[in-house]
């Protein structure tokens, strides 16, 4: 990962204190229920994010219409409007949503995959993830008053756990690039309104529609390379020197992947990480 990475590397599989005879018999069920519970957020996430702009677009339309009319032709609430509404709006639809269904989601297919493991012999007897703990204020929520539990994350790394880990970072630790990349994706959520919203002029809700799309656009683009610049310094499949990873040979990708390790180890020792 890259320079936000807040977990420590995957500890090799059989470290750590073995989980007892009634942890191993429970934990699929345990981590089952972990998984269906994020799996509820994130279908909420969504059902409010996607769900909101049909429901206020169809349901009293006439009220809505009629109350954004009479504010906007007010110069004074026109104004507001545009300089205080729309920000808030951009900021926590856009930004707030990406970070609410970013941060949930990697952590049910995590669970999931623990539940597999849990079942499978390959894995029986070992402890499948740990919590790491991130300094205070460093990551998306309310403020706590000490270190952030970042939990479920794998004793054992795969390709894809690590693929999932990505995310799982990009959702809890906050950067930069990526919440002006989603400022795009919360203004078109208003518009997205407004596009099917009956009652209004047909160039409105045409216009509007366009608007939308070409906003949401725009935060799929910026935010594929606020990640990628995130997650991938040296540029997508890039490597040391301007190599693509696929013409280096293996001793040069284990020390690549050494390096990588030193790394995150460093990081974590400056970001003051714990693991149990």
């Amino acid at each position: 990962m890259g320079d936000d990475q807040v977990t420590s590397p995957a500890r090799p599989a059989g470290q750590g204190p073995r989980p007892g005879r009634v942890a191993l018999r429970l934990r699929p069920v345990g981590y089952l229920l972990v998984g269906v519970v994020w799996t509820t957020i994130v279908l909420v996430a969504l059902l409010l994010l996607v769900g909101s702009v049909p429901y206020l677009a169809y349901v009293d339309s006439d009220s809505l219409v009629r109350g954004v009319g009479e504010r906007l032709s007010n110069p004074v609430e026109a104004v507001a409007f545009v300089l205080l509404a729309l920000p808030v709006l951009a900021l926590a639809v856009g930004a707030g949503g990406w970070h609410v269904l970013t941060a949930s989601w990697p952590l049910a297919v995590l669970s999931f995959v623990y539940v597999g493991r849990a079942l499978s012999p390959d894995y029986a007897g070992e402890k499948l993830s740990f919590t790491a703990h991130a300094p205070r204020g460093t990551t998306f929520g309310p403020p706590t008053l000490s270190g952030v539990a970042m939990s479920l994350q794998p004793v054992r790394s795969t390709p894809f756990t690590d693929a999932v880990m990505r995310f799982y970072v990009a959702g809890w630790v906050v950067d930069g690039r990526t919440v002006v990349a989603m400022l795009p994706a919360g203004l078109a959520w208003p518009l997205a309104i407004t596009a099917l919203v009956p009652g209004v002029p047909g160039v409105v809700n045409v216009v509007a529609g366009v608007l939308a799309v070409g906003l949401l656009a725009t935060s799929v683009v910026l935010g594929t390379r606020a990640f990628r610049r995130r997650f991938e310094p040296e540029g997508p499949g890039a490597a040391a020197g301007g190599r693509a990873l696929s013409d280096l040979s293996a001793d040069e990708l284990r020390a690549r992947r050494a390096r990588v390790e030193r790394q995150r180890r460093a990081r974590l020792r400056r970001g003051g990480t714990t693991r149990p």
